[in-house]
């Protein structure tokens, strides 16, 4: 068997105009160099991280699963706002099915430019709070799909990765009216315990990201995943709701401080769109409150979140913005990184944990959170939805 580390192409530090952009691109202007280094040819880990730069995982590509356009949304938001370096690029011409999913390719003016070839990229990025972790992002591989996976959980093994997140969505029978819901997945209990809104028994078409969930679950590396639930009827457009959603379950999962300001904004702009199509028909209103009452029926009345504490009460829009905002004001990394190393040598390695009950992780997340703490999704969906989650 080809060694699955073939698919990549490792990019050197200083690579191009694309790599020295100044404003995005690690060890330019944020005072952070990168985690990882190219090697012979190969990723590794510089040898002077501390601790507390132990890397984590986040994973998202276009597919089957990307209701809502959730994994482009997702790579615009997190590399258009965090400083990034491109680390490898996988080998698509290895992987694609060209004419299966034909790129589009601009002609004007009696000439063919602009070829949007498919990519699948692995990148180092900078949280808000400037803590590194691996963006893998693009298109979802047509074949190899078991080399793709072996060709991850070497980089995983290599990089010593703590937590590898998959996030994707699938359009479901739930109305725009409601929160999003959730499916959440994985070996690790305490960050999916009693997230779901809809947790079926069913035997579904496979998509790369279940693979792969599989496949780290073999190798007994921590992997969880959150299937967000978008309406159906908006699910083959750019759904920025769910974007949002999934930012913020990567970020809590992860101990991120990912953005979703602009998303925000552009999610309250959709929102107000569809409500005035909406309003202009009467087949369409009678629809969403049918989808609000099946919602409503099965709502799932209690979901734990994962930025507080198992017995704490979930706090409201207002309590979490004032607990981020407090805590960008006195937060010194400098200070959290050593208090990591010093934590390292306690008597009780797992005290810092914050995924038991994830009670660390509230104020280093985006605010504005409880949206997924509160919501609720229908308790089943119809038999002849082929594309359920696991």
């Amino acid at each position: 068997m080809k060694d699955p580390l073939d698919l990549l192409h490792v990019h050197p530090a200083a690579e191009g105009s694309e790599e020295s952009d100044a404003a995005r691109n690690l060890g330019a202007q944020d005072g952070h160099e990168s985690s990882v280094s190219a090697e012979g040819g190969a990723l590794v880990l510089r040898g002077d991280q501390a601790p507390a730069e132990q890397l984590s995982l986040l994973v998202s590509w276009s597919g089957h699963t990307d209701a809502g356009s959730l994994s482009e949304q997702l790579s615009e938001s997190l590399l258009g706002a965090l400083p990034h370096r491109r680390l490898a690029s996988f080998d698509v011409d290895e992987l694609f099915d060209y004419r299966s999913r034909r790129p589009q390719i601009t002609f004007t003016d009696n000439r063919f430019s602009n070829f949007d070839a498919p990519s699948l990229e692995l990148y180092e990025v900078r949280d808000a709070l400037g803590r590194p972790f691996l963006l893998l992002t693009g298109d979802e591989p047509d074949y190899q799909w078991d080399r793709v996976s072996s060709a991850v959980l070497q980089l995983v093994d290599r990089l010593d990765v703590k937590l590898v997140v998959l996030v994707d969505a699938l359009g479901l029978p739930t109305p725009h009216t409601r929160p999003i819901g959730v499916t959440a997945h994985g070996n690790r209990e305490d960050l999916i315990e009693g997230i779901s809104t809809w947790g079926p028994s069913a035997q579904i078409e496979a998509g790369l990201s279940q693979f792969l969930e599989l496949r780290i679950t073999e190798a007994e590396r921590d992997v969880v995943g959150y299937t967000l639930h978008v309406p159906h009827y908006l699910a083959g457009g750019r759904f920025p709701h769910v974007a949002v959603a999934a930012l913020e379950y990567a970020g809590a999962a992860l101990e991120l401080m990912l953005p979703t300001d602009e998303l925000r904004e552009a999610s309250r702009m959709v929102e107000q769109d569809i409500s005035r199509q909406v309003a202009q028909n009467t087949e369409i209103q009678g629809m969403v409150e049918r989808l609000e009452r099946n919602f409503d029926e099965y709502a799932t009345p209690q979901q734990r979140s994962l930025l507080v504490k198992d017995d704490d009460a979930v706090p409201d829009a207002e309590e979490l913005g004032a607990a981020v905002e407090a805590y960008l004001r006195h937060h010194d990394p400098a200070a959290d990184a050593e208090a990591a190393r010093a934590g390292s040598d306690s008597e009780d390695p797992g005290s810092g944990d914050p995924a038991a009950g994830a009670g660390g992780a509230a104020p280093e997340t985006q605010g504005e959170q409880p949206d997924q703490a509160q919501a609720g999704d229908p308790d089943q969906a119809p038999a002849e939805d082929p594309d359920r989650p696991e």
